[in-house]
C-alpha cells in the first residue's frame, strides 16, 4: 500500500508534466495500481528502474521518466561552437493561444524524426522552438476574458494598461502547447525558445521596417482593404478565403435625368448604392455606346452620376451595366482612379451604415440590405430579382464576411522582393516536397500584390513611424532617432503611429530572429547564424505557403543574402473517415492528449506517420464520444511487439548464462553462424540502407512501413521463432552466443526505431544494456549499412524457405486439423544448392511448420492420404494419416462446394438481371460483383483441397 509521502511525491512529479487535473488523478491512480504488480520505479524521481523486465510495456512510466531526464541532461541542447557538421530546423511557432491538435502531432513528429536521426548520425543539431504572439486571436481572447471577469473593455483600461493585461495573460496561459508537445517527446532545444514579442525579435522587426521604409518599399496609402468588422482590423488577402454563398441579385432602375427611360444595373449589395458615383459600360458594347457621357439618377439617393466607358464592365454579366462604388469595391476603386471620380464612404468600421445612408444610418449592413431592397421595391425601382450564387470573402480569423473598405494602411511593395525568392525555388536551391507545390508558389509569386501590413490592434509590434504636428513622418527606432532623421530639435513633440504590424511581419523574419539577427539593431551576424543558417528543413502545412514560406524566403534573401532553408516538407491534412478535416468546430476531433494517454506517445507518433504519405491527406476513423481513434492500435500493437521481442531475448540470454554456469564471456563466431543468422543480418543491413534512403528522400511513410515489415515479420515472426528452435538445439555456450547475436541485431533495431519511437526504445535500450540513466540511446550512432553483410542470395534462399513454411501452413489450415497437431511432411527439391539450404534449416522448418517428421530429398513419392502443393518447382506433401477422417473431410468439402456453387448461381442470376443492375445503387452492384469474384476464388481452393485428398 502506498504511504502518504510516496503518493505526495508522485503527485508532485505528475503535476509538473500534466496540466489537466483529470489526467493527474488518472495517472496517480494508475501508478498506484502498478505498485501492486511491481511495475513501478524504485525512486519516484524516476532516476532508476527495477532490474526485472516488466511483462507488459506501460508507456506512461517510460514517458514520465525519460523526458525530464533528457531535459536535465541537456540532450537537446545545441552548441554553435561545435566542430560537427550542422543540421537545423525551425519550429513553425504555434500561437500563444494554441493548444495541441493533430496537425501539431504530425508536424512535430516529422520534425523530431529528422532531428533525432541527424543527432544520432553525429551532426550538431539545433531545433529552434518559438511561439507567435497571434495579434488578432490573442487580443480577442484577452478582451473576452476582461469583459467576463471585470466587465471592462480595452478602452476602459487604455492602451498601456491593456497591453500589460495581455502580457499577464501570456505569462499565465501562453505556451500551454509547449507542455503538451513535451508529452509527444519532441527533442527541441527549449533554451532557445523565442517569443515573437520578445525584445530581441521586436528590435529586428523595427530594423526591417525602417530599412524597407527608407528604400521606399514600405508606403502608406489609401486602398481598398479587407476589413474584419468583428476584429475591427485590416486583413491581408491571404487571410481571406472565398466561399460560395447563395444570395439575391437585384436589377435596379437607374433613370436618366428628366426622362422615363432608365438603365438596368444588377447588384447584390443594394446597401452600397449610397456610395455610387458612376455607372460603367464596356466601351465596345454597342448597346450602350450612345449613352456614354449622359447622367443617370442613383435610386433612393437622387444623385446624378455619369455613364462612363470602362472595360471593367463585362457585357456578358447581368445587363452589362455596373454601378461604381469606389469606397466599397477594389475593382470600382481602380475604375475611380482611372476616371478621377470622387469617393463616398458609406459604411462604418463596425459594418453599420453611416450618415451618408440617410434613414438607414446605424443599421447593420445585412439588415440594411433587406430594408433598402424593400424600399426600392415599394418605389418600383427594381426590375427583377434572381437567385445568385457567388464567392464571398470570409475572414479566416472570425469567420464573418469581410467588408471591402477604403482605408489608410501601410503596405510593402512585394514585386521587388518576390523576384529573388521565386528564382531560388525555380533553380532548385530550395526544394519542395512534394514538388507539385512549386506550381502553386510560382503562380502566387508571379501575380503577387502589395502586402497590407498594418492592423488596427493594440497587441503587436507598434509600427515604428513618428509624426510631427505638421504631418511629416519617418520610420525610426525611437523618438530620438526620428528627430535625428527629420532634423528636429529635442523639444519637438512627436506622435507614434497607433497601428501595429501584421503578425506575419514578425514571423517572416523567423529564420533570422531565432538566431539573434539585429536583436540590438547592430548585430548582423551571430554564432548561431554562422553555424545554422540556412536551416536544413522546414516542415509546415501547405495552407501557409504564402503567409509564411514565401515571405521567409523573401526576407532572408533580402536581409541576409541567402536562403532560409534547403528543403520544405508540406504535411498532409488530417481528416476523419468521412473525409472532413479534424477540427474542434466540427466536433470530430478527440483531444490528442487523451489519445496519447490511452495509447502512448510512441504509438501515436508511429501511427501518424504510418498513415500519412507525402502529399496525400490522412484519413482516420474517429470516435469522438469515446475520445478514441481505433487506428492507433497500429502503433500500440507494434510497440507491444517490439517490447515482447526484447523481453524474450533478455530472458533467453539470462537463461543461457545461467545454463553456462554464469559465464557470459562467449564470443560470436562468424563460422558458426547459421544461414538464418546470416539472413537476418543481411535483411537488417538491407533495411538500414533503404530506411536511410527513404528519410533522405522525405518518404517518411515508406520509412515507417519498412520498419514495421522488417521488425514485425522478419525479426519477430521469423527470426525470434528461429532463435527459439536454435536455442533448444544448442549447448549452453552456444546458447549464450545465439542470444547475444540476436540481441546485437535487436539493439540495432532499437537505434533505427528511436527517431520515431523515442520512449520505448530508450526504455528497452537501458533494460538490455544496463546503462546508467544519464546515458541515452539518443546520442548513440544510428545504424549504418555494412555492405559486406548484405547477401541477396541468402535473402532469396530464406525467402523461399519462408514461402514453403507458409504454404505448409495454408495446406494445414484448409482442413479441420487442429493447429497444434503435428503431421509428417515431405519436400522434394531437385536443385542441390536449394536442398542444402533446406537441409540446414530442417529443424527450423519442422518447428515452424509443425512437422512431426520432415523428409527433404531430391524426389519424394507422394504419400497416400496427403495434401500437396508446388512452389517454384518444390513439391510439398503433408501426410494426413489418421489425423482426420478422410471420408468426413471429403463429405465436408463436397458440401462446401455445393453451397458455394449454389450461391454463385444465385449471384450470377441477380447480376444478369438488367432491371437490378440499372436500378440498384452503384455501390450495391459493385458489392455483388466483388462477392461473386470472392466466391469463385473460394470454390477453386475448396476443389483443389478435395483433389488433394
Amino acid at each position: 500500500m502506498f504511504n502518504v509521502k510516496l503518493l505526495f511525491d508522485i503527485s508532485k512529479h505528475v503535476d509538473k508534466y500534466h496540466q489537466n487535473i483529470f489526467q493527474r488523478v488518472a495517472i496517480i491512480s494508475y501508478l498506484c495500481k502498478l505498485k501492486k504488480n511491481n511495475l513501478y520505479y524504485n525512486k519516484i524521481n524516476t532516476t532508476t528502474m527495477k532490474k526485472e523486465f516488466p511483462k507488459a510495456y506501460e508507456p506512461i512510466l517510460s514517458e514520465d521518466k525519460w523526458y525530464p531526464l533528457w531535459l536535465e541532461n541537456k540532450i537537446f541542447a545545441a552548441d554553435n561552437n561545435s566542430n560537427k557538421e550542422a543540421y537545423s530546423i525551425l519550429m513553425p511557432p504555434p500561437n500563444v493561444t494554441g493548444i495541441l491538435h493533430f496537425g501539431h502531432v504530425l508536424n512535430s513528429t516529422l520534425q523530431d524524426i529528422y532531428i533525432r536521426w541527424k543527432r544520432m548520425q553525429g551532426y550538431e543539431v539545433c531545433w529552434f522552438p518559438g511561439m507567435d504572439h497571434a495579434g488578432i486571436a490573442t487580443q480577442a481572447r484577452v478582451e473576452k476574458e476582461l469583459k467576463a471577469t471585470e466587465n471592462l473593455s480595452r478602452y476602459d483600461l487604455g492602451r498601456e494598461k491593456f497591453v500589460e493585461k495581455v502580457w499577464e495573460w501570456k505569462e499565465k496561459y501562453g505556451g500551454i502547447i509547449f507542455n503538451q508537445l513535451q508529452k509527444l517527446g519532441i527533442s527541441t532545444d527549449w533554451d532557445r525558445t523565442l517569443f515573437t514579442m520578445d525584445e530581441s525579435a521586436s528590435n529586428a522587426v523595427k530594423e526591417v521596417f525602417i530599412r524597407l521604409f527608407d528604400e521606399g518599399l514600405v508606403y502608406k496609402g489609401k486602398r481598398i482593404i479587407n476589413w474584419s468588422p468583428l476584429a475591427q482590423t485590416a486583413l491581408s488577402d491571404e487571410e481571406v478565403e472565398f466561399k460560395e454563398i447563395n444570395e439575391k441579385l437585384y436589377t435596379l432602375r437607374y433613370y436618366f435625368e428628366d426622362s422615363n427611360d432608365y438603365l438596368m444595373v444588377a447588384t447584390v449589395r443594394t446597401e452600397t448604392i449610397f456610395g455610387d458615383i458612376a455607372v460603367a459600360v464596356n466601351p465596345n458594347d454597342e448597346r450602350y455606346k450612345h449613352l456614354i457621357g449622359k447622367n443617370v439618377i442613383v435610386p433612393l439617393v437622387g444623385r446624378k452620376v455619369p455613364v462612363i466607358p470602362d472595360e471593367h464592365a463585362d457585357p456578358e454579366f447581368g445587363t452589362g451595366c455596373v454601378k461604381i462604388t469606389p469606397a466599397h469595391d477594389p475593382n470600382d476603386f481602380l475604375v475611380g482612379e482611372r476616371h478621377n471620380l470622387d469617393i463616398i464612404n458609406t459604411i462604418n468600421p463596425d459594418a453599420t451604415l453611416n450618415e451618408n445612408a440617410g434613414e438607414f444610418a446605424g443599421l447593420d449592413r445585412f439588415e440594411a440590405r433587406k430594408r433598402v431592397s424593400k424600399k426600392l421595391e415599394e418605389l418600383n425601382l427594381i426590375e427583377k430579382v434572381e437567385d445568385y450564387a457567388h464567392n464571398v470573402g470570409i475572414s479566416q480569423r472570425g469567420g464573418e464576411p469581410v467588408e471591402p473598405l477604403l482605408s489608410d494602411q501601410w503596405f510593402v511593395k512585394m514585386k521587388p522582393l518576390a523576384e529573388l525568392a521565386l528564382k531560388v525555388v525555380q533553380d532548385g536551391e530550395i526544394k519542395f516536397h512534394p514538388n507539385h507545390w512549386i506550381k502553386t508558389y510560382e503562380h502566387w509569386m508571379n501575380n503577387i500584390k502589395d502586402w497590407c501590413i498594418s492592423r488596427q490592434l493594440w497587441w503587436g509590434h507598434q509600427i515604428p513611424v513618428y509624426y510631427t504636428e505638421d504631418g511629416r513622418f519617418t520610420a525610426a527606432i525611437d523618438e530620438a532617432h526620428a528627430r535625428e532623421k527629420l532634423g528636429l530639435d529635442a523639444n519637438v513633440a512627436l506622435k507614434q503611429e497607433e497601428d501595429v504590424l501584421d503578425t506575419w511581419f514578425s514571423s517572416w523574419l523567423w529564420p533570422m530572429t531565432t538566431m539573434g539577427w539585429m536583436n540590438d539593431h547592430k548585430t548582423e551576424s551571430t554564432p548561431d547564424l554562422e553555424k545554422f543558417l540556412p536551416t536544413d528543413l522546414l516542415v509546415t502545412g501547405p495552407d501557409i505557403i504564402f503567409f509564411w514560406v514565401a515571405r521567409m524566403i523573401m526576407a532572408t534573401e533580402k536581409f541576409k543574402g541567402e536562403i532560409p532553408f534547403k528543403d520544405v516538407y508540406f504535411t498532409s491534412m488530417i481528416r476523419d473517415g468521412q473525409g472532413r478535416k479534424l477540427s474542434k468546430s466540427l466536433g470530430n476531433s478527440p483531444d490528442p492528449l487523451n489519445i496519447i494517454a490511452k495509447y502512448g506517445a510512441d504509438a501515436v507518433r508511429f501511427t501518424m506517420i504510418f498513415l500519412a504519405p507525402l502529399g496525400q491527406d490522412v484519413r482516420m476513423d474517429v470516435d469522438v464520444d469515446a475520445q478514441d481513434i481505433p487506428s492507433m492500435e497500429i502503433g500500440r500493437n507494434f510497440a507491444n511487439k517490439v517490447w515482447n521481442a526484447g523481453r524474450f531475448l533478455n530472458m533467453k540470454l539470462d537463461q543461457a548464462i545461467e545454463n553456462n554456469n554464469g559465464n557470459s564471456d562467449v564470443c560470436i563466431d562468424e563460422n558458426t553462424l547459421t544461414t538464418a543468422d546470416k539472413w537476418i543480418r543481411s535483411r537488417y543491413n538491407t533495411t538500414i540502407e533503404k530506411l536511410n534512403q527513404s528519410l533522405s528522400d522525405f518518404k517518411v511513410t515508406e520509412y515507417s512501413k519498412m520498419l514495421y515489415d522488417f521488425i514485425w515479420r522478419d525479426f519477430c515472426d521469423w527470426y525470434v521463432e528461429i532463435v527459439k528452435i536454435q536455442f533448444n538445439d544448442a549447448d549452453s555456450a552456444k546458447q549464450v552466443a545465439i542470444a547475444k547475436f540476436a540481441i546485437e541485431i535487436y539493439e540495432g533495431i532499437l537505434r533505427m526505431l528511436h527517431p520515431v519511437m523515442p520512449f520505448i526504445t530508450e526504455e528497452l535500450w537501458h533494460l538490455l544494456s544496463g546503462k546508467d540513466d544519464n546515458e541515452t540511446i539518443s546520442t548513440q550512432a544510428t545504424p549504418m549499412p555494412n555492405n559486406t553483410h548484405i547477401d541477396s542470395n541468402i535473402e532469396d534462399k530464406l525467402a523461399l524457405v519462408q514461402n514453403i513454411v507458409e504454404e505448409i501452413r495454408k495446406l494445414r489450415s484448409s482442413t479441420s486439423i487442429p493447429p497444434s497437431q503435428k503431421l509428417p511432411v515431405a519436400i522434394a527439391i531437385k536443385e542441390n544448392a536449394i536442398r542444402e539450404v533446406f537441409s540446414e534449416a530442417k529443424n527450423v522448418i519442422a518447428g515452424m511448420a509443425k512437422c512431426s517428421e520432415l523428409e527433404i530429398a531430391e524426389s519424394v513419392e507422394k504419400p497416400s492420404s496427403s495434401l500437396s502443393s508446388v512452389v517454384r518447382e518444390i513439391e510439398i506433401f503433408v501426410s494426413l494419416g489418421d489425423a482426420i477422417d478422410l471420408d468426413k473431410e471429403r463429405e465436408r468439402l463436397e458440401k462446401e462446394i455445393a453451397r458455394l456453387e449454389g450461391n454463385i448461381r444465385a449471384c450470377e442470376k441477380k447480376l444478369s438481371n438488367e432491371k437490378f443492375v440499372s436500378n440498384a445503387p452503384a455501390d450495391v452492384v459493385a458489392y455483388e460483383k466483388e462477392k461473386l469474384d470472392s466466391m469463385k476464388e473460394s470454390l477453386l481452393k475448396v476443389k483443389d483441397n478435395l483433389a488433394n485428398l
